[in-house]
């Protein structure tokens, strides 16, 4: 069973949960930048957790199954199109589980809310592993390349629970008209429209509040450092899955202006440098940086900021680890 690529939109990448522990290598986690969406995609489907989705940068997404599948897709809300092979269409909404004929066609169109989208088939993605995962890495060029037109890709065997009876990738779904999962999920954070950037008709974005667990360097931050960041502030143009840099009401104060050894980052450390303007870590981000790090965003709250524009009004407020 394979998924061809008719269209990839404007970038299409295979993530996983990512490959922690290779720090010491300079290799860094990667993986999902929105972990619940791509989680809620492989729970819909019924495949294992750990196994590869597709994550889709403001959709674009057009594939074709060559065998009976069970799909669904998540994370940013947006139209989504199937095609029969006779040429019938039907519309379906983000976090339907959906059943798909051989020679179906999937389009994923640009959404309404969110950025990022994600793609997942039962079995999983399957494409080589580097060093234990299946995810790109953006910053260091690990893992599979963008998806482009014409590549095909594999579906795995990772399917779990009761769906794991007599499945086999290689003649897809057998009973793709049965049960095909958990039910259609209901996502978590941009995916099911918690205001976390434009709502499709105009009206103005509420402010994305972002939780954020102080240290290792907050002592070398004011109280009045705190207060800056609590106030709304916008995310800029620098934002990708590297790092978003965040437009602040002012500059972030700081204590002390010494510098710092450089020291192992995390995804969703927030660091500030010089000029006051945190920068917000992905999850391909470098493993080590000189600017101090005056809280790390919970996880859910880094799956909420990866999903946001340009633009769009943001402010931390400082939470209990």
């Amino acid at each position: 069973m394979s998924l061809m690529i008719l269209r990839a939109g404007p970038a299409a990448l295979v993530q996983d949960l990512g490959r922690p522990g290779h720090a010491a290598l300079g290799v860094t986690g990667s993986g999902a930048a929105d972990r619940a969406a791509a989680a809620l995609a492989l729970r819909c489907v019924g495949t294992d957790p750990a196994a590869a989705v597709l994550e889709l940068l403001l959709g674009g997404l057009v594939v074709m199954t060559d065998s009976p599948a069970v799909v669904a897709v998540t994370g940013a809300r947006g139209l989504v199109v199937v095609t029969t092979p006779s040429g019938s269409r039907r519309t379906a909404a983000t976090g339907e589980v959906l059943r798909l004929d051989a020679g179906s066609t999937l389009e994923i169109g640009r959404p309404g809310v969110g950025v990022r989208t994600y793609l997942g088939v039962r079995g999983g993605v399957e494409v080589p592993p580097v060093l234990g995962s299946r995810s790109r890495d953006t910053l260091s060029g690990l893992g599979p390349p963008p998806l482009e037109a014409g590549d095909v890709l594999a579906v795995g065997d990772a399917v779990v629970g009761p769906w794991a009876d007599h499945w086999h990738a290689s003649g897809g779904d057998p009973h793709p008209g049965s049960g095909t999962g958990p039910g259609p999920g209901r996502g978590t954070g941009i995916g099911t429209g918690t205001g976390t950037g434009s709502d499709g008709r105009g009206r103005r974005p509420r402010s994305l509040v972002l939780d954020v667990i102080p240290g290792p360097r907050d002592d070398l931050f004011p109280p009045a450092a705190w207060h800056v960041l609590a106030e709304t502030g916008h995310v800029s143009g620098h934002a990708d899955r590297v790092g978003v840099r965040i437009d602040p009401a002012g500059p972030v104060p700081r204590s002390s202006t010494r510098e710092i050894p450089s020291e192992g980052m995390v995804r969703g450390a927030v660091q500030v440098p010089a000029d006051g303007a945190p920068v917000v870590f992905g999850p391909d981000h470098p493993v080590t940086g000189g600017y101090p790090v005056i809280g790390v965003l919970t996880s859910r709250s880094s799956d909420a900021l990866s999903q946001l524009l340009p633009g769009a009004p943001v402010s931390f407020r400082r939470v209990s680890d």
